[in-house]
């Protein structure tokens, strides 16, 4: 009796735990990052570099532009890159890309003041976080190995397209 309470229970425990490991969630409305708007068409964007060109199954053109000699520095944080990508024309993501553990937690400390508090456990344990919103979702991430790390803004329903696929094999 008892071991098919257990089994009926850890299911349930492993569920709250990870739901409490996840990440914070975004107003419905939260689309931008630092005056960029997700989604925007690339024509309100002056002065952008095309560094990469390709296509996908679903969206036939997406670009990768950087601002060549643009020092961007976030909350004391110098950026190594800054990378915007578009999909069909609308901005798909900004990835900005950065190095050290301790500009990881000073970011970190930007994203929540902006966007909201993470969970303390995910905020510690987990070398990627993320927020979540209906328009847009934010990844922050940092590879000890080594020592670089990304933030990426991303729509997610451009992010869906560029990453769907309708899993043929070419001939």
């Amino acid at each position: 009796m008892m071991r098919g309470y257990l089994r009926l229970a850890l299911p349930l425990v492993v569920t709250l735990w990870a739901a409490e490991l996840h990440a914070e969630q975004l107003e419905d409305g939260v689309n931008s990052f630092n005056g960029y708007i997700l989604e925007s068409p690339a024509s309100e964007f002056e002065s952008l570099n095309a560094v990469e060109h390709y296509s996908t199954e679903f969206v036939q053109d997406v670009t990768v532009y950087e601002k060549r000699g643009d020092l961007l520095i976030l909350d004391e944080v110098p950026l190594k890159t800054v990378r915007y990508r578009f999909a069909n024309g609308l901005l798909e993501s900004i990835q900005l890309t950065y190095a050290g553990r301790d500009n990881r937690e000073k970011l970190l400390g930007w994203i929540e003041a902006h966007y909201g508090r993470l969970p303390y456990r995910e905020r510690k344990i987990l070398s990627q976080v993320m927020w979540h919103g209906e328009k847009m979702l934010i990844m922050l991430n940092y590879n000890r190995s080594y020592d670089l790390g990304t933030v990426w803004f991303v729509s997610p329903l451009l992010h869906r397209e560029i990453n769907r696929t309708t899993g043929s094999i070419p001939d």
